[in-house]
C-alpha cells in the first residue's frame, strides 16, 4: 500500500448575489478561500488490502454495479489473476474524507505495462466510484489536478487504455469523461423508468401493444406460462448456469465468439449468483411454458439501476416473441420495485432502439505515460478505431459473422 498527500489551493467559490441567502457549506467555502485543501491518495495492491475501505466507501457511493467489490473480486479470482492483472485500487480523499475510488489494474499488453480498469469483459461500464457530494466538492479543475497526482502515485506503467467509460454514472457526470479520448465502438442503452408500467407502455404504438398482449395470450393458451425470478442461492446458481450455456450455444450458432464459453467468466457469474442475500448483485429470471425454458436473463441491480447483462431465448416459439415478453416483464418488475433507470447494456441491437431514445456514448482514453509507450498507445488507438468503424458497417459485420461460423463448423 502506498499513501501520498498533497496540498492544493481551493478554488474560489462562485460569486453569489448579495441578496441570496448563503448555505452553511458556502459560508465554510468562503471562509476557506486562500487556504489549501489536502488531497490524499492511497493505492492498494490487492483485493485483501483494499476490501475494508472499498466496502465502506461502496455502501454510499455513486457507482455502477460493475465497480462493486464482490463483482470485481469474482472476476479477478476467476479471470484477472490468471491473466496476470495486478490490482492498483486508488482511494482519493479530500481533507481526510474519501471522494473517489478507482479500481485500476496493471496488465501486460503489447509487451508493455498497461493501466486498465479492472473487470475485463465482465464489466460493460468502467468508471470510478464517487462520493455522493463529489460534484459539489470537486470542480473539473480540481479533478484534473487530482488525476495528475493519481498518475504519479500509481505503480509504473507505460501506457493506459481506459476503455468503455460512460459519460454518466447513473444521473451524475463521470469526471473521467472530461479527460478527452475517442468514442468507443459501442454505446450504452439506458432509459428512465416512469412511475407506472401503463405509462411506460405508452412509448409503443397501439398496434405494438395489442400484438404483445395477443402473443402472451396465445402462449398462455398452450399451457402454464410462468415468469420467475430466482429466490434462493441454489436456484440462482442453477438458473444462471442454464442461461449461460444456452446463451453460449445461441451465439455459437450465429458465428459469434463470446465470454460465455470461457470457463473463467462462467465461473465468475456462478460465484456472483451464490452471494449471500445481503450482498446480492444478480437478478436471475426465466420465462417457462409448462416448465420448458422459453427465455432467460441475468441482470444486476444497484441503487435503483437495473442492468440487463445476459438475455437469451429459445427458437421453438420465436414467432410468439418470448424474449420480448420476458423483457417487458423484467421492466414491469423494476417499475414495481421503484427502480429509476433500466439499462439494456452495451452494444447495439435493433430492439434496443424502441426502448431507448438516445444511446449513451462511451469513451476510450488511450495514451502513453512513458516515451516508449507511444507506439503501443498508437497501435491500441488504431485497433479500437478499426473496431469502431467495423461495428458501424452492418454489411461487413455480417460477412465477419458468416466467416466465423464457417470456421467454427470446420
Amino acid at each position: 500500500m502506498t499513501i501520498s498527500t498533497y496540498d492544493q489551493p481551493l478554488p474560489a467559490p462562485a460569486a453569489t448575489p448579495v441578496a441570496a441567502p448563503r448555505s452553511f457549506e458556502r459560508i465554510v467555502a468562503e471562509a476557506r478561500v486562500g487556504t489549501r485543501s489536502r488531497i490524499g491518495i492511497t493505492v492498494h495492491a490487492s483485493f485483501a488490502e483494499a476490501e475494508i475501505p472499498w466496502r465502506a466507501f461502496e455502501a454510499d457511493a455513486i457507482a455502477t454495479g460493475f465497480q462493486a467489490f464482490d463483482w470485481l473480486k469474482a472476476w479477478h479470482t476467476q479471470v484477472g489473476e490468471a491473466e496476470g492483472v495486478a490490482p492498483a485500487v486508488v482511494v482519493v480523499s479530500l481533507d481526510g474524507l474519501p471522494v473517489m475510488l478507482c479500481a485500476f489494474g496493471i496488465e501486460r499488453r503489447l509487451g508493455l505495462r498497461c493501466l486498465v480498469w479492472l473487470g475485463g469483459r465482465l464489466a460493460d461500464y468502467k468508471a470510478p466510484m464517487l462520493a455522493g457530494d463529489f460534484e459539489a466538492r470537486v470542480s473539473p479543475a480540481l479533478f484534473a489536478t487530482i488525476w495528475e497526482h493519481v498518475q504519479r502515485a500509481l505503480p509504473p506503467h507505460d501506457f493506459m487504455a481506459l476503455e468503455n467509460q460512460p459519460d454518466f454514472i447513473g444521473r451524475h457526470v463521470n469526471p473521467f469523461s472530461t479527460l478527452g479520448g475517442d468514442r468507443a465502438p459501442d454505446a450504452g442503452y439506458v432509459f428512465a423508468l416512469p412511475a407506472s408500467y401503463d405509462e411506460f407502455a405508452l412509448r409503443f404504438r397501439p398496434e405494438t401493444r395489442r400484438n404483445d398482449r395477443a402473443k402472451e395470450r396465445k402462449l398462455s393458451e398452450l399451457g402454464v406460462l410462468e415468469f420467475r425470478i430466482a429466490e434462493t442461492n441454489d436456484e440462482a446458481r442453477r438458473m444462471a448456469a442454464d442461461i449461460l450455456d444456452r446463451k453460449a450455444a445461441k451465439l455459437r450458432e450465429q458465428g459469434v465468439a463470446s465470454i460465455f464459453e470461457d470457463a473463467g467468466y462462467r465461473a465468475a457469474y456462478i460465484a456472483l449468483a451464490a452471494l449471500p442475500p445481503k450482498r446480492k448483485l444478480l437478478q436471475v429470471a426465466a420465462l417457462t411454458l409448462n416448465g420448458e425454458f422459453l427465455s432467460g436473463s441475468i441482470a444486476h441491480l444497484r441503487d435503483g439501476h437495473a442492468t440487463l447483462m445476459v438475455h437469451t431465448y429459445e427458437n421453438h416459439f420465436a414467432k410468439m416473441s418470448p424474449g420480448r415478453i420476458h423483457l417487458l416483464k423484467l421492466i414491469k418488475t423494476s417499475i414495481e420495485e421503484g427502480h429509476e433507470l433500466y439499462d439494456l447494456s452495451v452494444g447495439h441491437a435493433p430492439y434496443k432502439d424502441s426502448f431507448c431514445d438516445a444511446p449513451m456514448a462511451l469513451t476510450n482514453l488511450v495514451a502513453a505515460t512513458r516515451p516508449w509507450g507511444i507506439a503501443a498507445a498508437s497501435a491500441e488507438r488504431a485497433r479500437l478505431g478499426l473496431k469502431r468503424r467495423m461495428k458501424g458497417n452492418d454489411r461487413l459485420m455480417g460477412w465477419l459473422r458468416a466467416l466465423r461460423l464457417a470456421l467454427m463448423r470446420k
